[in-house]
């Protein structure tokens, strides 16, 4: 009698350890595994991803290629970098995103001439952008320059172009399309270069200015697996490395082992600054195909730089494919972009701290398992009741059948609706705890 008694109290202790684990997330367990379905969702979901954002987005990386062809260093020289924006302008590209923080003058007198600053020059460069009419966006922080050791672009630059927040934080791997800043509210690369888009694509409604964009949710950036097409015409894809959809399965699970299933070619078209050089007809004639009309976003890629980002599907990568990735989603999508569920203080909550709606929907499945594995363990609590269990093994599939559908049904539901996956890989390992039962049975017992 004693025995059932103290299986409600095992039963309630158990579930309600599971449920703090889930919100309190002591030592990071929750969100390391929340982060890891919303990878694997990534890795699931990337080969199909669609391409009509591919078709519209260029990368244009000054690498160490080019440093090495031009016999120059890094920080690339103003001189040099009026060249680049030079040769890019003559192809007309719709807007341009620079993703290059110019906060220091590292200008030289150049040779035989009166003392000029290249600074300048790139300036004038950067002018003429608009007075063609392309719009140019530039790398800031948002801070004001000077104030306690802060840094932002030189404001020669900035008179020339309009600035697009590339620093931001407490938004975890995602990101957002405006934030209050020091210096106002600011729109980050990947919105402005949309808007864009959208002045010559029908697109459906935008945030009428930065303070509604910074009212919306951030996007968890998607990522795309297959290259485009058109990089093949440009660069050398032979040692190219697409993983197959189980690769990615097991690199998911067991990550440990190696990053084999890890693409080394980077989603969107990226073209070297080395090939804006040449002066054959021909690859003038494809650039201009590729580059006309489209939006460029300029960054660098040097050997002992630290602008870089993570994929789930490619690694580390320059940090420009960031804001290429965010506006490839929002061409795909629209405002209707892949984001985290609602949270509690979103409904008038406003003491429910971070919890949202996915959470009281994982905490739901939570109680199921620790009410079934509960129920499971009751027959075997004495040697006399585990004799009346004729079939634990049935038992425990059909509950963990009846958790998995649920969490299938949950996630395709989140899936249609754009918002991120529930913990998948955290709720299976918990799910598992339901063959406990089974496993106390085979040891009391030699055979199946």
């Amino acid at each position: 009698m004693l025995t059932f008694l103290r299986l409600p109290l095992r039963q309630v202790l158990f579930g309600l350890v599971v449920i703090l684990i889930a919100l309190l997330d002591p030592f990071g367990l929750a969100t390391s595994t929340d982060d890891a379905s919303a990878n694997w969702l990534n890795r699931l979901l990337a080969t199909q991803y669609a391409d009509d954002g591919q078709r519209q987005v260029v990368v244009v990386m000054i690498d160490d290629a080019y440093l090495q062809r031009n016999q120059t260093y890094w920080p690339l020289p103003y001189g040099e970098q009026s060249k680049v924006f030079k040769r890019l302008l003559a192809y007309q590209p719709a807007a341009v995103f620079v993703d290059l923080l110019y906060s220091h003058d590292h200008s030289r007198t150049l040779p035989g001439q009166a003392p000029r600053l290249e600074s300048q020059l790139l300036a004038n460069v950067f002018a003429r952008y608009q007075q063609q009419g392309i719009p140019l966006f530039l790398a800031n922080t948002g801070l004001p320059r000077g104030e306690q050791g802060a840094v932002n672009a030189l404001q020669r630059f900035t008179e020339v172009s309009t600035p697009a927040l590339v620093t931001w934080s407490g938004h975890g791997d995602h990101y957002p399309l405006a934030e209050q800043t020091r210096l106002g509210l600011m729109e980050t690369p990947a919105l402005k270069l949309y808007r864009e888009y959208c002045r010559r694509t029908a697109c459906p409604a935008l945030p009428v200015d930065a303070s509604a964009a910074s009212q919306l949710p951030d996007m968890a950036v998607q990522w795309g697996l297959y290259r485009s097409p058109e990089q093949a015409k440009v660069a050398k894809v032979g040692d190219c490395n697409l993983p197959t959809l189980s690769q990615q399965l097991l690199q998911a699970v067991f990550w440990k082992l190696g990053s084999n299933a890890q693409s080394n070619c980077v989603y969107s078209l990226t073209l070297s600054a080395s090939d804006l050089e040449t002066t054959d007809a021909d690859e003038q004639a494809l650039l201009k195909r590729l580059l006309q009309g489209k939006l460029v976003l300029v960054g660098a890629s040097i050997t002992g730089t630290g602008d870089i980002t993570v994929s789930p599907l490619h690694g580390k990568i320059a940090g420009v494919y960031s804001h290429a990735m965010a506006l490839d989603n929002l061409i795909n999508w629209g405002m209707d972009y892949y984001r985290d569920t609602p949270s509690l203080a979103d409904y008038g909550f406003t003491r429910a701290g971070g919890v949202d709606v996915l959470d009281l929907a994982e905490l739901a499945l939570l109680a199921l398992i620790a009410y079934l594995r509960g129920s499971l363990d009751a027959p075997i609590l004495t040697r006399s009741l585990m004799h009346q269990q004729r079939r634990p093994l049935l038992r425990s599939l059909a509950a963990w059948a009846l958790v998995l559908l649920l969490l299938l049904g949950l996630s395709a539901v989140l899936w249609l609706k754009n918002f991120t996956p529930a913990n998948v890989l955290g709720l299976l390992l918990l799910s598992l705890t339901l063959f406990s039962t089974r496993i106390q049975a085979r040891s009391a017992s030699s055979t199946w």
